[in-house]
């Protein structure tokens, strides 16, 4: 079944090069009567191809990546993802159509067909992350997550395609747009799941539950976590998990000195359920402190087994 998953890559490899190929050979060179090039409509159909560029290469990254963190394919996926390349193999006469005449028409056009294949994809990848985790809790919390995230893609391209109507240009730029802060949010989540994937199953569970309060916000994670995305693997340390670690540990503390301080004045029943919270705070902060002294004492190695989950992958992102 590994092999199957090795043919599908490379069948959809090929067809998405070839779509690429096709949609730049679509590309119209128009001479005025002096013989000279028109660079405006020259430029204007470069721009449409760039945003079918930007939205084909998008849809491969995240594809690929989603493939890579599963063995077998199996065959409702593998339907999903045949029907999804029947559609996106439709990009190139959508684009064509665009650039010949950019109108309403042909802007709903291709926003009606981008948004299938974003659907598709979408699902598609939901379906392959749900398979690659194998922890309950954690496949439930990532998937909800992610049916979250193709809701509001779902409506963001519902709202375009409105847009789109009554101004055409807005709509390209949000185009043009929408895969470039795909791919920027793919960057994050391998970043994140390249630390995650050290953790076992109960510090993946506690580190979801605590990471917004770890992070601060939701902006300094992804501003941290995409810096360091764009750094070159080589010249990469394990300082950038030991800050992580750290920001942990101060955050657990702070937990526990919360909870001892409402043990004052919280009656018995509180107190043992406030106990019992401290107990596991604890237990967190001593796995945290043993893993923070590993990472100090020698360079961060992600093959080194002390940093292998306990059980196959667990934790895919999108």
């Amino acid at each position: 079944m590994s092999n199957l998953k090795e043919r599908v890559l490379v069948f959809s490899d090929a067809i998405i090069a070839i779509i690429l190929t096709i949609m730049v050979l679509e590309i119209p060179i128009k001479y005025a009567s002096s013989g000279d090039i028109v660079w405006q409509t020259l430029l204007s159909a470069v721009g449409i191809y760039f945003i079918s560029f930007c939205f084909v290469a998008n849809l491969w990254f995240q594809t690929a990546y989603a493939f890579n963190r599963i063995e077998q394919v199996k065959n409702k996926s593998l339907v999903v993802y045949l029907l999804l390349l029947f559609f996106l193999s439709l990009v190139p006469a959508a684009t064509r159509i665009l650039i010949e005449d950019t109108t309403q028409q042909t802007v709903l056009i291709y926003g009606i067909l981008t948004l299938i294949v974003t659907v598709l994809m979408r699902r598609l990848v939901t379906a392959l992350t749900k398979q690659s985790i194998t922890e309950i809790n954690l496949q439930k919390r990532r998937v909800d997550e992610l049916n979250r995230q193709d809701m509001l893609s779902f409506i963001a391209r519902i709202i375009i395609l409105i847009i789109g109507l009554f101004q055409v240009h807005v709509a390209l730029v949000i185009y043009l747009a929408l895969p470039i802060l795909a791919f920027l949010q793919n960057m994050i989540d391998r970043e994140e799941d390249r630390f995650v994937d050290t953790l076992d199953q109960t510090e993946q569970a506690d580190y979801f539950a605590d990471r917004n309060q770890i992070w601060g916000s939701s902006m300094k994670r992804y501003s941290k976590l995409l810096r360091d995305s764009l750094k070159d693997p080589n010249e990469k340390d394990g300082q950038q998990w030991e800050d992580i670690m750290k920001e942990w540990l101060g955050k657990v503390d702070q937990e526990i000195a919360m909870r001892q301080k409402a043990m004052k004045t919280a009656s018995t029943h509180e107190q043992e359920h406030l106990q019992q919270e401290i107990n596991r705070l604890q237990m967190q902060k001593s796995r945290l402190q043993e893993r923070e002294n590993h990472l100090e004492q020698r360079p961060f190695n992600r093959n080194h087994p002390k940093f292998q989950p306990s059980s196959k992958k667990t934790l895919s992102k999108k």
